[in-house]
């Protein structure tokens, strides 16, 4: 049984904001469609879009200072000197880093190195992977502890139709770092000392924290397995919501394809591809991944989900673990090597599962495939998923 820990998250500061649907929606360059791998699920294609956070919410987003900080809770001064001298750098800059008169431990015991822009292009990749796995030990440094997630690598897709100078693209380039199963960029700081204004900043911001979803599309008709249809998206008609729309798709001649967003649950259907609205706000606490894998089946939130104790109680009480192969709806918890489960989502079908990635403001719920979501939680070492599905009550 996973113990629910809280979801380890950046950007906590920022406010409360409207739902925006669909909001800075932006398609994949290359538009290539990719199909599911053939299921009781049905046949579904998809493709990448991207989502940017709207300027409602980025209009209020406390910019960084462009003063690039590296961060050591309850280090000492020594160690931190032979942890920069075997990331590679000579005895004149550590003596210069460590030495400077803001670099002295404060009251709170943590030690904050001022790097220059030459130190951060000098280390070599694998230094940098050590560094970056350092710095995200300690929230005092929020873009290494969680940083922005590059998917696939691809820096060029990722930030495309985004207005950045080469100059920039070309830094974000060198500073993009893999860690476990992902790509990730940390150094925010040090880019935003280029912009020539608040407005081009926050435009920067803007373009840096969209995130990668898919819009996916089941192609259905009369001579689909419409029983097995019928039963996997209804969860064993124990949800049959879905299924008028699904069988009035079946029924139009030559057949149709289904946003799969229309086959969800009431509650997942609103929330995809959507942000956070000020009446889930007024809990007091932000909707996180649990709350949202454990609301996936019901028709009205239950925001005392939010709390991690209730959360985890209602694991221990309605559902059981499960193997492959999974159903819709099953949850998928992301468990670190001392059994906390760190991540949450739910399986929709193949590689598809619905997810929200962060507690903050910031992060939207959305569609995306599991591959992705691995992407961005595998940096845990010896990281592993367990599958919990629901135990329905008789007749319910």
């Amino acid at each position: 049984m996973p113990r629910l820990s809280s979801l380890r998250v950046g950007l906590r500061s920022l406010p409360l904001c409207f739902v925006l649907f669909l909001v800075g929606l932006a398609r994949a360059d290359d538009n290539a469609i990719f199909h599911c791998q053939p299921g009781p699920w049905g046949r579904i294609d998809y493709s990448f879009i991207y989502l940017s956070a709207p300027d409602s919410i980025l209009d209020n987003f406390p910019m960084p200072s462009p003063l690039t900080r590296w961060c050591f809770a309850d280090r000492t001064q020594d160690w931190v000197r032979v942890f920069l001298t075997n990331l590679g750098y000579d005895t004149a800059t550590v003596a210069r880093l460590v030495n400077d008169p803001r670099s002295t431990p404060d009251e709170e015991n943590v030690i904050t190195i001022y790097p220059s822009e030459a130190d951060v292009l000098a280390l070599s990749d694998a230094n940098r992977v050590v560094l970056s796995a350092e710095l995200a030990k300690y929230i005092e440094n929020p873009y290494y502890h969680d940083p922005i997630c590059v998917p696939d690598g691809n820096v060029t897709e990722w930030l495309r139709g985004v207005d950045l100078p080469p100059n920039v693209m070309d830094l974000i380039h060198k500073l993009t770092y893999k860690n476990g199963e992902g790509y990730f960029f940390s150094d925010l700081r040090l880019i935003l000392k280029y912009a020539s204004t608040d407005t081009e900043a926050r435009q920067w911001v803007k373009g840096l924290l969209r995130v990668r979803a898919v819009v996916a599309n089941l192609h259905v008709d009369q001579t689909d397995d419409l029983p097995t249809l019928r039963r996997y998206w209804s969860a064993d008609f124990h949800r049959p919501d879905s299924l008028p729309m699904l069988d009035a798709a079946a029924e139009i001649p030559g057949g149709s394809q289904l946003d799969l967003t229309h086959l969800l649950p009431p509650l997942p259907r609103r929330l995809a591809y959507s942000y956070t609205s000020p009446d889930i706000e007024r809990s007091g606490q932000t909707p996180n991944c649990h709350w949202t894998s454990l609301n996936f089946f019901n028709y009205t939130r239950q925001n005392i989900l939010l709390d991690l104790k209730l959360a985890t109680s209602q694991v221990l009480d309605d559902y059981t673990p499960v193997s492959p192969p999974y159903t819709l709806g099953d949850i998928l918890f992301f468990l670190d090597e001392d059994g906390n489960a760190y991540h949450s989502c739910v399986y929709l079908a193949d590689n598809l599962v619905f997810t929200k990635n962060g507690e903050n403001e910031i992060m939207p719920w959305l569609v995306t495939r599991l591959d992705d979501v691995k992407q961005l939680y595998g940096r845990e070492p010896n990281y592993k998923i367990q599958v919990f599905r629901r135990k329905w009550p008789e007749g319910g």
